[in-house]
């Protein structure tokens, strides 16, 4: 690819992407949740996000039982991965994994559903509630799917709900990660990735962009950092009253 052919990644795409159409092909889609949980433990540094900011926080307090809410879980591979971390630290997590497509639920019930520690539920999480609090918020590849009216209404309407951190790992518009990604999508076939990916990052954020959303929600800027990981990745870190950033 040369740089004449990248489109423009000044703002923000606001295009959908081809697995949000409720009308899509399943078998396709399926196939894109699969491959996006190879292309997670490729790219998306999950296990140093949720090292950093889940698991070392809740080491503070070993013999405390922790809940967590996974945003978009899709696959829930990195839940999956999660629960087990955390048993072999010997830390007590339980985490509830939702997503709003009922296709990828039921699929994830079938492959993960019996996962000790691990609840797999339909959830609208921007208009649905969960009957408890939760200790933290995760969401990898979720926050770039939300308009810029939505994100900061999400963080709103959780923080009540979350006693100690929200936590979010999403993508970078620029040039590097698009053209990145273009070359690593080749070995994806017969799904939506190559294409849901590349416009993912499209709808990406920057690090500006991504701190004055956050702090829109009204959270106080004290509480808000906004992180770079390579390969282009940004991770936001909500944490909550009586819990600073260290």
């Amino acid at each position: 690819m040369k740089a004449a052919d990248l489109p423009s990644l000044t703002c923000r795409a606001d295009m959908p992407e081809l697995m949000d159409d409720a009308g899509c092909d399943p078998e396709a889609l399926l196939r894109t949740v699969d491959q996006f949980a190879s292309i997670n433990r490729l790219v998306s540094r999950y296990r140093t996000i949720l090292n950093r900011w889940v698991l070392d926080d809740m080491r503070r307090e070993p013999e405390r039982a922790w809940h967590l809410l996974d945003m978009g879980a899709g696959g829930c591979d990195i839940d999956e991965w999660l629960l087990n971390a955390a048993r072999r630290q010997g830390l007590n997590l339980r985490v509830t994994a939702c997503d709003v497509d009922p296709r990828i639920v039921r699929d994830a019930q079938t492959r993960r559903g019996r996962l000790p520690g691990l609840t797999i539920r339909r959830l609208d999480v921007l208009s649905d509630d969960v009957d408890e609090p939760v200790d933290y918020v995760f969401g990898n590849h979720f926050l770039h799917h939300l308009s810029a009216e939505e994100l900061p209404g999400l963080l709103r309407r959780w923080m009540p709900r979350v006693r100690r951190r929200m936590v979010f790992s999403d993508l970078s518009r620029d040039r590097y990660s698009y053209m990145g990604f273009f070359l690593l999508s080749l070995f994806y076939r017969n799904s939506f990735a190559r294409e849901d990916g590349l416009m993912s990052i499209r709808k990406g954020f920057r690090v500006p962009e991504l701190y004055a959303l956050a702090t829109q929600s009204g959270v106080p800027e004290r509480a808000v950092t906004v992180q770079t990981h390579c390969p282009g990745r940004l991770a936001l870190i909500v944490a909550l009253e009586g819990d600073p950033i260290p």
